[in-house]
């Protein structure tokens, strides 16, 4: 049985996102529907043309939203798999996972929202929210376009992050007991 953790929610960025699509969109219209209306023929064409660039700015401002809500993290029997955008997936044996634990203090806000890398062995992915970093006992080759980065360390921001860290730590007292006792002693230090 897969559990599935969805990203915790962009709204810092969805709702600048929306206005500005629709504050374009209006904008646009109302600019054209002079040339439109009144306009010489040449005017209709310049116009049609404006149309098609306004459109193409409302479908990526649309197919960026359905990016965000399309990124997740899920545990399954066997493997962590993490999905963020279109930038990047990653599949992981549960196996190698060795160390799970809440980033605190919050680190700076270029690692708070969206992308980022250490372009060597860390990748953090977060739309916002609490951050969570999974450590791994070897690299996974992650195609990070247009290069292939062998991670050890994940920072992802989940929206039940507790229940998160809370499943992968009983997952990695299974797998690496010892692992597990050595992050235990070191939280309670």
């Amino acid at each position: 049985m897969s559990t599935r953790f969805d990203f915790a929610d962009a709204f810092w960025f969805r709702i600048p996102l929306r206005s500005l699509v629709i504050g374009v969109s209006v904008f646009g219209l109302l600019s054209l529907y002079p040339a439109l209306g009144n306009g010489t023929s040449s005017d209709h064409q310049r116009a049609i043309f404006g149309l098609a660039v306004l459109a193409a700015f409302v479908v990526s401002g649309t197919v960026f939203s359905v990016a965000i809500n399309d990124s997740f993290v899920e545990i399954d029997d066997s493997m962590l798999r993490i999905r963020f955008e279109a930038f990047f997936g990653a599949d992981v044996p549960l196996a190698w996972v060795v160390g799970v634990e809440m980033i605190e203090p919050h680190p700076r806000w270029r690692y708070r929202f969206g992308l980022a890398t250490n372009f060597v062995d860390r990748i953090s992915c977060s739309h916002g929210g609490a951050l969570v970093a999974i450590t791994l006992s070897q690299p996974v080759m992650t195609r990070l376009w247009p290069r292939y980065l062998p991670v050890t360390s994940y920072w992802v921001a989940v929206r039940d992050h507790e229940t998160f860290i809370a499943q992968l730590r009983r997952i990695v007292a299974i797998n690496h007991p010892t692992a597990a006792t050595q992050s235990e002693l070191a939280r309670a230090a």
